[in-house]
């Protein structure tokens, strides 16, 4: 608990200038954290990840994290599609197996471009951008101290023995009054609309949270890294945030393209 602390005490200050800062500071920023984090996932995957996959990844990776600081995040199908196409050949090369081509797909989509999704949200939709980190921190938050001292019934035993079905009602709860705060305050065009976004997004970002748990315990692993002392790898603390962060930009997208 210890190391935790002082792990959370030193990097929190550095996280918050960096995305109010903004800019390239965030686009470096959401790079790396994409590399770690699929270099994590494909540590997890095992033998289902071979080296020029890792390799591949890294290279869309970056071409997708410039492509969306140049304000072209039109390529991102695009990228997808060359990632398939690339694998396919790798398949019928006998170089890899499907399942590792297809699970690499997943991968992009999962981490790079979520990653991405947090910096075009900061450049294209700012008022949003902070939705991302209040909707996923007040419900990881709050589901944890509403389970802790409420939770009775188990929300997914076999997946997440400690969550709770009073605490996911709890990060819910405290999650769409910390949104309706900041609507009310920086973001009042949003009007009710709020309450379903804010309801949903705590969803999105437990399933996300669970489903990373979920990941771990099928790879029969404890944490993705060890790169944040006490807290694991990049992705044990990004898990909802990658979930949240889509949700967030298609909101956003919706929001601004069709004036709810």
């Amino acid at each position: 608990m210890k190391t935790r602390i002082i792990s959370a005490i030193v990097l929190l200050p550095l996280l918050i200038f960096i995305l109010i800062k903004g800019g390239y500071y965030l686009a470096i920023f959401t790079f790396f954290c994409a590399l770690i984090g699929i270099n994590e996932f494909c540590n997890a995957l095992k033998e289902y990840s071979s080296k020029q996959t890792k390799f591949l990844l890294f290279t869309m990776t970056f071409f997708q994290m410039l492509a969306v600081y140049k304000n072209e995040e039109k390529f991102t199908i695009a990228f997808i599609f060359i990632l398939l196409f690339l694998q396919g050949a790798m398949v019928v090369l006998e170089k890899i197996k499907p399942f590792e081509a297809a699970l690499s797909i997943f991968t992009f989509c999962y981490i790079s471009i979520s990653m991405s999704y947090i910096y075009l949200l900061s450049e294209e939709y700012p008022k949003f951008f902070w939705y991302v980190f209040i909707i996923s921190m007040f419900t990881d938050t709050f589901a944890y101290f509403s389970g802790y001292f409420f939770g009775k019934h188990k929300l997914s035993p076999n997946l997440s023995p400690k969550k709770t079905i009073e605490g996911a009602i709890g990060g819910i709860v405290f999650c769409l009054l910390a949104c309706y705060l900041y609507a009310h305050f920086y973001h009042q065009d949003m009007g009710y609309i709020i309450i379903p976004f804010a309801i949903i997004g705590s969803i999105v970002s437990q399933i996300g949270d669970i489903f990373a748990s979920a990941f771990k315990r099928q790879m029969q692993i404890k944490d993705y890294g060890n790169l944040i002392p006490g807290h694991g790898g990049i992705l044990d603390r990004a898990d909802s945030i990658i979930f949240t962060a889509s949700y967030v930009y298609i909101t956003a997208m919706l929001f601004d393209n069709f004036n709810f």
